[in-house]
């Protein structure tokens, strides 16, 4: 029987040791996440595991990591559940994998996880430290492969960047750039949703029959209502996501604090795709 509930937390954008909160916060993003996992306690059922998609340190050193894995494992001990994390373009890869892991580096962190009948995929969608998501054809073929191989589990697909989507016509120079081969890759599996962040608001949409659902931030929302100019104000979000015994899918958004005040303002030259030579590298 498959049921069970997942909570979905991103961009979290903790602050670095020594610098000031991302996008001028005016509440501490410690903070901010602190609550939510407290709201997260509330909760008469208990979740089964939670996944934060990316963007975990604002650009942080191995000893922010180290303190945040910290964190992590504190609250999975309060929960009792699994928390699995991403990353994202603001975060270092090299310092996740020394101070979170305290493993050797490698290029890309991605990894599969079954759990209660389901296929968790969680992705790696960071390329360099560019702002926009890319796919590597490595990972692809990873993915392609694995769902093929147990065609009829369903699945899960976890990352930072979402797919292009109806809702997301004028995001499309921040997002994943190479969507349209993970709906190829989707297609040799059952996958059911796919969960992101990485736009600082909230939105679902479907691509086929894929439920496509992003997740406000933890840290900031981005108000992207003006194409060429985005609005940054303080806010604390997060997903629950409940799945049925039929794998159908519902996604609650729950917010614990919308902040009225404009922090930071953000110009936008182009909204279209960027040019993916780019990606060539």
């Amino acid at each position: 029987m498959i049921e069970q509930t997942i909570i979905h937390i991103s961009d979290t954008h903790l602050t670095p040791s020594g610098s000031q909160p991302s996008f001028n916060q005016e509440i501490d993003p410690y903070h901010k996440l602190q609550l939510v996992f407290d709201d997260v306690k509330k909760m008469d059922t208990k979740p089964n595991y939670a996944v934060i998609t990316g963007d975990l340190i604002h650009e942080g050193q191995a000893s922010d990591y180290a303190n945040f894995k910290k964190i992590i494992s504190r609250q999975e001990e309060e929960l009792q559940i699994p928390i699995f994390v991403i990353l994202g373009n603001h975060d270092r890869t090299e310092a996740f994998y020394n101070g979170y892991l305290s493993e050797p580096v490698k290029e890309k962190y991605y990894y599969k996880q079954q759990i209660n009948g389901v296929d968790n995929y969680f992705l790696d969608t960071t390329f360099e430290n560019l702002e926009q998501g890319y796919l590597d054809q490595q990972q692809l073929a990873w993915l392609s492969t694995s769902l093929q191989t147990s065609p009829e589990t369903p699945a899960l697909i976890f990352m930072h960047h979402p797919a292009f989507g109806s809702s997301l016509e004028n995001m499309k120079f921040s997002i994943l750039q190479n969507g349209l081969e993970l709906q190829k890759a989707c297609q040799k599996g059952n996958v059911k949703g796919v969960f992101s962040g990485h736009i600082h608001f909230s939105t679902t949409y479907l691509t086929g029959t894929i439920l496509n659902c992003v997740s406000d931030s933890t840290a900031y929302h981005i108000d992207c209502r003006k194409h060429h100019q985005h609005f940054v104000s303080d806010v604390i979000g997060y997903n629950i996501i409940s799945m049925s015994t039929e794998t159908e899918i519902g996604v609650e958004n729950r917010y614990l604090y919308c902040g009225q005040n404009t922090v930071k303002k953000i110009q936008v030259k182009s909204t279209d795709f960027i040019d993916p030579i780019v990606f060539e590298k």
